[in-house]
C-alpha cells in the first residue's frame, strides 16, 4: 500500500465540539446526558471542578480523516498507510482521556489518576439493577456488590417456589478494559410444597469475564459497548442447587437518552440445564431506564426477558426441556451514591408472565476498594 504524507493543519477544523464544562460549574453545563456519562467524563479529565479551563470533549466528523486529526490534534508527523474504514475509526473510541486531552502525556496521566483514586460512580454497581452496564472498573480495583435481602414469591403457576437468597457479585479490573468477576445466588432457601420440606443449601458460582470495547459517541448517538461471557459452574454449590455447567453471552450497551435518562440494556443468549442434564439456550434481553433525582440519588424503571444479566432465577430451569417456560418481569428501584466507595440500592419487582415470581424484592450495597 502507497504511503502518504502527512500536510500542514489544514485550515478548518474538522472536529465537532461536545458538551462545554466551564469551570467550577461542570455539573451545571454537562446538560442533556445520562448521569452514569457525566461521571465517567468527570474522571476523564484532571479537576473538572476546580479547572479555570473550558474542556471540550470533541468527537470527529464521520467523514473526516484519521490522520488528519492525529496530526491536527497530537503533533504526529511523517507518513502513514492510508486507513481502510476511515469512518468508523471516527465513530469508535476505546480511550475516553484523548477526547478532552490534546497532549497524549497528560491523557495518560489522567489515565493514571483514575486508577489511584476510588469512585464508585464510574461505573455504577451492576446488580442494582437487571442489565450489567457496558463500562469496567479501574484497572486493579475490586468492587464488592452484594444483596442480603432477596425474597422471591412463588409464581403463580407453582413453578417456581418462594425463595430467599443472599447474592454476591465480585468484580476486579484486569484491565481499564477488562474485569475478572465471580458471581453467586449465595445462600439459599427453598420454601417446601406438597408436604416437602425446604431446601437450604449454597448456590454455585459463576465464572465471568466483562470487557468494555468503545464509549459512547454522543454526536451520533452511538452506544457504548461491552461484552459479557459468564460460565454457571457446580463449584461449591449443594447438590440441591446445581443446575451443571452452563455457559452465557451478553452484548452490553449504555446510552443517552434526552432529559438526562441513561439506557441501559442488554442482548444475549442464556444456557439452561433441564433435569436431564441437557443444555438450551434461551433468548434473554435485559433493560433499564435511570435518572439522578438529587446529586448521587437515582431512580431506575427496569425489567428482564427470560433472564437477568446475572443468573438469579437458575431454579426455573428444572423440568424437561419442553417445558423451560419464558419470563417476564418488571420493577422500579433506586441506587443512592452514598460516598465514593460506597453505594446502596434495592428494588421491587412484579412478574409479568405466569412462570414468574409473583413478586420479589432486592435490597443490598456495594462497597470498592
Amino acid at each position: 500500500m502507497s504511503l502518504v504524507r502527512l500536510q500542514s493543519p489544514a485550515t478548518q477544523d474538522s472536529r465537532s465540539s461536545g458538551p462545554s464544562f466551564p469551570g467550577g460549574a461542570f455539573r451545571d453545563q454537562f446538560g442533556g446526558v445520562s448521569a452514569s456519562l457525566r461521571n465517567r467524563l468527570e474522571d476523564s479529565i484532571d479537576s473538572a471542578e476546580d479547572s479555570n479551563e473550558d474542556p471540550q470533549f470533541n468527537y470527529p466528523d464521520v467523514c473526516a480523516d484519521p490522520a488528519r486529526r492525529y496530526h491536527d490534534e497530537f503533533g504526529v508527523e511523517g507518513e502513514y498507510d492510508p486507513f481502510l474504514l476511515p469512518w468508523l475509526m471516527n465513530l469508535i473510541f476505546e480511550d475516553r482521556w484523548l477526547l478532552a486531552e490534546k497532549d497524549p502525556a497528560e491523557a495518560l496521566k489522567n489515565q493514571y489518576k483514575r486508577q489511584l483514586k476510588i469512585n464508585i460512580r464510574d461505573p455504577d454497581p451492576d446488580t442494582a439493577n437487571f442489565p450489567n452496564g457496558a463500562y469496567t472498573i479501574p484497572k486493579g480495583r475490586f468492587y464488592i456488590e452484594t444483596s442480603p435481602v432477596g425474597f422471591y414469591r412463588r409464581s403463580a403457576e407453582g413453578g417456581q417456589p418462594a425463595m430467599y437468597q443472599w447474592e454476591y457479585l465480585i468484580r476486579y479490573g484486569l484491565t481499564d478494559n477488562l474485569e475478572f468477576r465471580v458471581f453467586s445466588n449465595g445462600i439459599t432457601h427453598e420454601a417446601g410444597s406438597a408436604g416437602q420440606s425446604g431446601i437450604t443449601g449454597y448456590q454455585p458460582l459463576a465464572i465471568d469475564f466483562k470487557a468494555n470495547f468503545w464509549e459512547e459517541n454522543t454526536r451520533y448517538h452511538l452506544p457504548a459497548m461491552g461484552l459479557e461471557i459468564y460460565l454457571q459452574t457446580p463449584l461449591l454449590g449443594s447438590s440441591a442447587f446445581n443446575t451443571g455447567t452452563q455457559p452465557s453471552v451478553n452484548l452490553l450497551f449504555d446510552q443517552s437518552l434526552p432529559y438526562e435518562v441513561g439506557f441501559e440494556y442488554n442482548i444475549g443468549y442464556t444456557g439452561v440445564q433441564n433435569s436431564e442434564g441437557e443444555i438450551a439456550y434461551q433468548f434473554s434481553f435485559q433493560w433499564s431506564l435511570q435518572r439522578e433525582i438529587v446529586k448521587d440519588f437515582d431512580v431506575f424503571f427496569h425489567g428482564f426477558y427470560n433472564a437477568a444479566a446475572l443468573p438469579r432465577l437458575s431454579q426455573f430451569q428444572l423440568a424437561s426441556q419442553a417445558e423451560i417456560p419464558n419470563v417476564t418481569v418488571m420493577g422500579v428501584g433506586s441506587l443512592w451514591t452514598v460516598n465514593d466507595r460506597l453505594a446502596v440500592f434495592g428494588s421491587y419487582n412484579f412478574g409479568i408472565t405466569p412462570d414468574a415470581p409473583i413478586s420479589f424484592a432486592l435490597m443490598g450495597f456495594a462497597l470498592a476498594l
